[in-house]
């Protein structure tokens, strides 16, 4: 009888491991919560998808790194993001081929957000744009092209949109196409 009742207790753990591990696989991953708020690549169709991610202070590929921040002199409140995710595409319009590069960064809450976007706004000379809830800069790049950045932040979020292209009417039409195509996709 104690064996029964050992063998019934073995079958049924196999049993609930079993169902548990069958659940465990067939249910889809969840994408991290920025990855669900990032440019969509089908904003511009004829995009090529050069990378996409999670970041970290550390690595080089994105613009609040602690190298690049440090070289700008930019105090430390924007390295100090919990999470960090970057789309970045190479977008080709028939005639020429600019980058646009979608960076979110999580902070521990709304106010440290905020003070990150104040101490690149600061640093940057972004001017607010209130017709798309952030504040933008036009400028050049290293070899002359037209360079665009716009910071919006959303809560705990804050949101840097690059496009880099090299006429300038272009560049700024990209850019307006991401922030739409942001809007639409963050419900506002």
């Amino acid at each position: 009888m104690k064996r029964i009742a050992i063998g019934v207790g073995v079958l049924v753990l196999a049993l609930g491991l079993a169902i548990a591990l069958h659940q465990a696989f067939a249910q889809p991953s969840t994408p991290s919560p920025l990855a669900a708020q990032a440019l969509p690549a089908e904003a511009f169709p004829q995009s090529y998808r050069l990378e996409e991610g999670p970041l970290s202070p550390q690595a080089l590929n994105h613009p609040l790194n602690s190298e690049n921040l440090v070289r700008m002199g930019i105090e430390e409140e924007p390295l100090r993001f919990r999470e960090g995710y970057g789309v970045g595409l190479a977008v080709y319009d028939g005639q020429q081929t600019s980058l646009v590069f979608h960076f979110l960064y999580r902070y521990a809450d709304a106010a440290q957000a905020r003070r990150a976007a104040e101490a690149l706004i600061r640093a940057w000379g972004l001017k607010e744009r209130p017709e798309v809830g952030g504040w933008e800069v036009s400028g050049r790049d290293s070899e002359g092209g037209a360079l665009r950045t716009l910071a919006q932040v959303r809560g705990e979020v804050l949101s840097l949109l690059i496009v880099n292209g090299t006429q300038e009417a272009a560049t700024q039409k990209l850019l307006d196409q991401a922030v739409q195509a942001l809007a639409a996709r963050w419900g506002r």
